[in-house]
């Protein structure tokens, strides 16, 4: 189970870089670990969210990967889970996971916030950003690309 103090800061280093007015949280309600009490918690179990129509898109998802509900699920229905909340319901995710599930959650494009060398529990931190999933690489602006103020002047 993810530590109380973890969980706390997670979500005033959240908070500090935008506002959160909605979340929402599989595997665990963490109502109870908000100081501010000013963001609009739902929590959901797997089936429920899997079968959950898209109709608000939340600022940032919660995912206990460790809780005993979510243990008990298969590698399938772990992807479906997250790709959801990726791709339609969360801004922002942070996933608390088991180290056996790395390779899941590098293959989905989350980024490891806590490195598991740091500590000897079987314990990580993960998140996704759209803002932050892609650099854009230097070869990407105009430079590079055809420029017309050259077109008479060189040839190619």
């Amino acid at each position: 189970m993810a530590e109380q103090n973890v969980i706390t800061s997670m979500l005033d280093d959240l908070f500090k870089e935008q506002p959160i007015q909605t979340a929402l949280c599989i595997g665990q309600n963490l109502e109870q670990y908000d100081n501010n009490q000013s963001i609009q918690w739902h929590h959901f179990s797997v089936t429920e969210f899997l079968n959950l129509p898209f109709t608000q898109r939340y600022d940032v998802g919660f995912v206990l990967l460790d809780s005993q509900e979510l243990l008990a699920i298969s590698n399938i229905q772990k992807s479906q889970l997250l790709v959801k909340l990726r791709d339609l319901m969360a801004k922002r995710i942070v996933v608390v996971s088991q180290l056996q599930d790395e390779k899941l959650l590098r293959s989905l494009g989350f980024t490891q916030l806590i490195d598991k060398t740091l500590h000897d529990r079987d314990f990580a931190l993960w998140q996704f950003n759209i803002l932050t999933y892609k650099h854009v690489p230097d070869w990407f602006n105009s430079k590079f690309w055809a420029n017309p103020e050259n077109w008479n002047k060189f040839r190619w």
